[in-house]
Protein backbone atom coordinates (compact mmCIF):
# COMPACT_ATOMS: atom_id res chain seq x y z
CA UNK A 1 0.00 0.00 0.00
CA UNK A 2 2.36 2.21 0.39
CA UNK A 3 4.57 1.80 -2.51
CA UNK A 4 0.68 2.35 -4.46
CA UNK A 5 0.53 5.52 -2.29
CA UNK A 6 3.59 6.76 -4.12
CA UNK A 7 2.00 6.86 -7.55
CA UNK A 8 -1.44 6.11 -6.66
CA UNK A 9 -4.09 8.43 -4.84
CA UNK A 10 -5.94 4.93 -2.35
CA UNK A 11 -8.95 4.99 -0.78
CA UNK A 12 -10.16 2.58 2.35
CA UNK A 13 -14.02 2.94 2.89
CA UNK A 14 -16.29 2.25 5.29
CA UNK A 15 -20.17 2.52 6.13
CA UNK A 16 -19.38 4.53 9.44
CA UNK A 17 -20.48 8.12 9.69
CA UNK A 18 -17.69 9.18 11.74
CA UNK A 19 -14.44 8.08 10.73
CA UNK A 20 -13.16 8.61 14.71
CA UNK A 21 -15.71 5.93 15.62
CA UNK A 22 -14.24 2.95 12.82
CA UNK A 23 -11.63 0.79 13.13
CA UNK A 24 -9.84 2.06 9.45
CA UNK A 25 -9.46 5.53 11.11
CA UNK A 26 -7.73 4.21 15.03
CA UNK A 27 -5.50 1.22 13.60
CA UNK A 28 -5.18 1.51 10.16
CA UNK A 29 -4.69 5.24 9.34
CA UNK A 30 -2.47 5.73 12.54
CA UNK A 31 0.10 3.25 11.04
CA UNK A 32 0.16 4.58 7.91
CA UNK A 33 0.53 7.98 9.08
CA UNK A 34 3.28 6.74 10.89
CA UNK A 35 4.78 5.70 8.00
CA UNK A 36 4.75 9.18 5.85
CA UNK A 37 1.38 9.06 4.79
CA UNK A 38 -1.00 11.73 4.23
CA UNK A 39 -4.93 10.89 5.34
CA UNK A 40 -7.63 12.64 4.92
CA UNK A 41 -10.99 11.36 5.89
CA UNK A 42 -14.57 11.87 4.27
CA UNK A 43 -17.46 13.24 6.59
CA UNK A 44 -20.82 12.28 6.32
CA UNK A 45 -21.62 15.91 5.10
CA UNK A 46 -18.81 15.06 2.33
CA UNK A 47 -16.40 17.44 3.34
CA UNK A 48 -12.74 16.09 4.40
CA UNK A 49 -11.15 16.16 7.52
CA UNK A 50 -7.48 16.01 7.44
CA UNK A 51 -5.86 13.30 9.70
CA UNK A 52 -4.15 16.19 12.20
CA UNK A 53 -7.68 17.88 12.37
CA UNK A 54 -9.50 14.37 13.24
CA UNK A 55 -6.75 13.87 15.65
CA UNK A 56 -7.60 17.57 17.43
CA UNK A 57 -10.85 15.82 17.54
CA UNK A 58 -10.30 12.84 18.91
CA UNK A 59 -8.68 14.48 21.58
CA UNK A 60 -11.64 16.59 22.72
CA UNK A 61 -13.95 13.97 22.32
CA UNK A 62 -12.04 11.87 25.05
CA UNK A 63 -11.23 14.78 27.00
CA UNK A 64 -7.70 15.24 26.90
CA UNK A 65 -5.92 18.37 26.88
CA UNK A 66 -4.28 18.70 23.02
CA UNK A 67 -1.53 19.97 24.93
CA UNK A 68 0.34 19.57 28.34
CA UNK A 69 3.56 20.56 29.53
CA UNK A 70 5.05 17.26 31.48
CA UNK A 71 3.76 14.80 28.47
CA UNK A 72 4.42 15.60 24.75
CA UNK A 73 1.53 15.24 21.95
CA UNK A 74 2.37 11.74 20.82
CA UNK A 75 1.81 10.51 24.06
CA UNK A 76 -1.38 12.54 24.52
CA UNK A 77 -2.90 11.12 20.70
CA UNK A 78 -1.83 7.13 22.06
CA UNK A 79 -3.66 7.71 25.05
CA UNK A 80 -7.06 9.24 23.03
CA UNK A 81 -6.63 6.38 20.46
CA UNK A 82 -6.26 3.30 23.04
CA UNK A 83 -9.37 5.13 24.90
CA UNK A 84 -11.36 5.04 21.32
CA UNK A 85 -9.82 1.78 20.80
CA UNK A 86 -11.22 0.26 24.08
CA UNK A 87 -14.85 2.23 23.08
CA UNK A 88 -15.74 0.89 19.62
CA UNK A 89 -13.90 -2.66 20.47
CA UNK A 90 -15.63 -5.70 19.39
CA UNK A 91 -17.74 -7.26 22.51
CA UNK A 92 -18.28 -10.85 22.74
CA UNK A 93 -20.11 -12.53 25.54
CA UNK A 94 -18.57 -15.10 27.02
CA UNK A 95 -20.71 -18.51 28.07
CA UNK A 96 -18.38 -19.11 31.09
CA UNK A 97 -18.21 -15.82 32.57
CA UNK A 98 -22.36 -15.50 33.12
CA UNK A 99 -22.39 -13.40 29.78
CA UNK A 100 -20.12 -11.23 31.29
CA UNK A 101 -18.63 -9.09 27.83
CA UNK A 102 -15.11 -10.31 26.82
CA UNK A 103 -13.84 -7.07 25.09
CA UNK A 104 -10.98 -7.58 21.98
CA UNK A 105 -8.73 -5.20 21.26
CA UNK A 106 -8.67 -3.70 17.98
Amino acid sequence: MVDGASRHRIALLCAEKDPLTCHRTILVVRQLVTRGLRAAHILEDGRLEQHEDALDRLLREESIRSTDFFRPRHELVDEAYAKRGNEIAYVEKSPTAGGAPARHAP
